[in-house]
């Protein structure tokens, strides 16, 4: 029963070498030698006495042995024939006499001293034994990684969660620790948790990633999984990316558009005056610029290399722009500045970029859907019409995730209000 560890069971301390170095996984029921290759140029090989019942788990595995279907799958069938002709029983044959099989390529693990402790936790996992718990989680995501690779993520994801791997992972994870994770570890949880199906985790380190601007950089071939994520995860979750900085850069335009149009803005009533509104206009596009939120580029003659998307924290980012101060012309004007109007609006991107991330359950049901990428951009966002919904009841979360997303993904914005 999930969540109750069974303490019977044989575990990795009773696996071990036989005399011709083969790891014996299965000692008792193995039919099946497996040497498995990986890296490159030289490729160390390690091999296994394995239970082609317990392998079986393993859809890769289920059509490669199917007797038949490819060379491999009707090869062990007829040496298990000529075995029990030999043997009667076929755990009674010493390993040397068994049908093998090699296997290449473990998929995109991260460089190793050695695959075997990797290859023996899988193997174990598929022969419903334990391994040493918990693993770190770069480990973790290697073996989901495998797991992905030979089909067989159901089998590792059941025994993760039985064993409560990821929980305990949070549970010994100190928050200041937490918070300084590094992208290579923010993007191991993720990974884990995309394969595995960790809701808490995907909408926790997607939206990580999306704030940190640790997305959309191109990943060597030869780099671990977690570097390039799979199912054009990675690409949605620049596209995100890319959506929230175009609200962000539409908020900075609405304010210059206000002080550099007609309208007064200044807020002293009947003595309001143009030279309070250019005094702040002057003012802001200064803080801006020392911001490095604004740029003044020639039009004349443009800058042969246009300047580059923001790459930094989209959270400290804003918390940058709220340091704008309280401008006066004179001891008179008080309030005929942004600041009061802005600040508001940017704790609003900052409540909903943390909540931009994917929704684990949602993710998982129903991808197209939730998907921004996917998604038709609405044409108009109205403040007081529209508004963020950033707290839902009763598992309507899908309610917020449109908010979210409609607010983000608008074509136009309306500050006001």
């Amino acid at each position: 029963m999930e969540g109750v560890d069974t303490p019977s069971k044989p575990s990795t301390k009773d696996v071990g070498d036989d005399e011709i170095g083969v790891v014996e996984i299965a000692s008792k029921n193995g039919d099946l030698v497996l040497h498995v290759e990986h890296g490159a140029p030289e490729p160390k090989i390690h091999s296994f006495k394995v239970s082609t019942a317990a392998l079986k788990k393993s859809k890769y595995f289920e059509r490669l042995l199917e007797a038949g279907r490819f060379g491999e799958g009707q090869q062990v069938a007829s040496q298990h024939d000529l075995l029990r002709q030999k043997f009667q029983d076929i755990t009674l044959a010493p390993t040397i006499e068994l049908p093998s099989i090699r296997i290449v390529d473990l998929g995109r693990i991260s460089a190793v001293k050695s695959t075997r402790p990797l290859l023996t936790d899988f193997f174990l996992i598929m022969h419903d034994k334990d391994t040493s718990s918990p693993p770190p989680v770069s480990n973790l995501a290697n073996l989901a990684i495998v797991a992905d690779r030979f089909d067989a993520l159901a089998t590792v994801r059941t025994y993760v969660r039985r064993k409560k791997f990821l929980l305990a992972l949070d549970a010994k994870t100190q928050p200041k620790a937490e918070a300084s994770l590094s992208e290579e570890r923010v993007r191991q949880r993720f990974l884990v948790a995309l394969l595995l199906d960790h809701a808490p985790w995907i909408e926790r380190y997607s939206a990580r990633l999306i704030n940190r601007g640790w997305v959309g950089q191109e990943a060597d071939v030869d780099d671990p999984l977690w570097w390039d994520l799979p199912g054009r995860v990675e690409e949605e979750l620049a596209f995100r990316r890319d959506c929230i900085l175009e609200t962000i850069q539409s908020l900075q335009s609405h304010f210059l558009a206000l002080y550099s149009s007609r309208a007064r803005q200044c807020r002293l009533g009947y003595d309001s005056s143009p030279e309070c509104d250019s005094f702040q206009f002057g003012e802001m596009v200064r803080f801006f610029l020392r911001a490095g939120t604004l740029s003044l580029t020639p039009t004349i003659l443009p800058p042969e290399e246009p300047n580059q998307p923001y790459e930094g924290d989209i959270l400290a980012l804003l918390d940058r722009l709220k340091q704008i101060p309280e401008y006066q012309v004179d001891r008179n004007h008080s309030h005929c500045g942004i600041r009061t109007r802005l600040v508001p609006l940017a704790d609003l991107l900052g409540a909903a970029a943390t909540q931009a991330g994917l929704c684990g359950e949602c993710w998982a049901a129903d991808r197209s859907a939730h998907s921004w990428m996917g998604a038709k951009r609405p044409l108009k966002w109205v403040r007081a019409k529209d508004g963020v919904v950033l707290r839902v009841g009763g598992g309507q979360c899908g309610r917020r995730h449109v908010s979210v997303r409609d607010f983000f993904m608008a074509t136009e914005r309306d500050w006001s209000g």
